[in-house]
């Protein structure tokens, strides 16, 4: 079970174990392709694509391996440290993440909804993610008008729009979810 790091993502060149990671919790995109749906991971023969959050999440579970560009293994603790160096905030964010995760939701990418995360109950291609997730870097306010564009588009998409923090002084996760009403 070997990825191999390759900038920010890891790559797992092992098709067989690429089609097992990604039915088992959608974990990573294949290279060229954009949703793939359980029953088609089969006809897949290309590598998987984690981004470094997937990987760090993996290897800390004992169920990835990561090797670096020498051969030699990458520590949990040295993927973490990768992120600190070359992503604002990784730490608050792989929090969040690694929250949903063992919650035993599926998390993917929200890039496409204007968000950090889409927050899946059982994973793409069997139903719609009910959320997508916005990063509050902790200690920041938050805008009339952001409050008001998240939930605009969370209405349009039928998803809760969900504000994600991690609080400073005790590392807890807070979420707070908007929805529009009629009323």
């Amino acid at each position: 079970m070997i990825g191999y790091l390759r900038g920010l993502a890891v790559i797992v060149e092992d098709v067989e174990f690429a089609r097992r990671l990604y039915k088992e919790g959608f974990y990573g995109r294949f290279l060229g392709y954009d949703k793939v749906k359980r029953d088609e991971v089969e006809k897949i023969n290309a590598p998987l694509i984690l981004g470094l959050y997937e990987a760090l999440y993996l290897a800390e579970k004992g169920r990835l391996k990561v090797m670096g560009e020498d051969g030699r293994e990458v520590a949990p603790e040295e993927l973490a440290a990768l992120g600190r160096e070359r992503m604002k905030n990784f730490d608050e964010i792989y929090k969040i993440y690694k929250y949903f995760r063992d919650l035993g939701y599926v998390v993917k990418s929200g890039l496409k909804f204007g968000a950090l995360f889409s927050v899946y109950e059982k994973g793409p291609g069997i139903d719609h993610a009910p959320m997508v997730v916005v990063f509050l870097e902790p200690d920041k306010g938050v805008s009339a008008t952001d409050i008001t564009r998240g939930g605009r588009l969370s209405h349009s998409v039928r998803k809760t729009w969900t504000l994600a923090t991690v609080l400073r002084q005790t590392g807890e996760v807070v979420l707070l979810g908007f929805g529009w009403a009629r009323l």
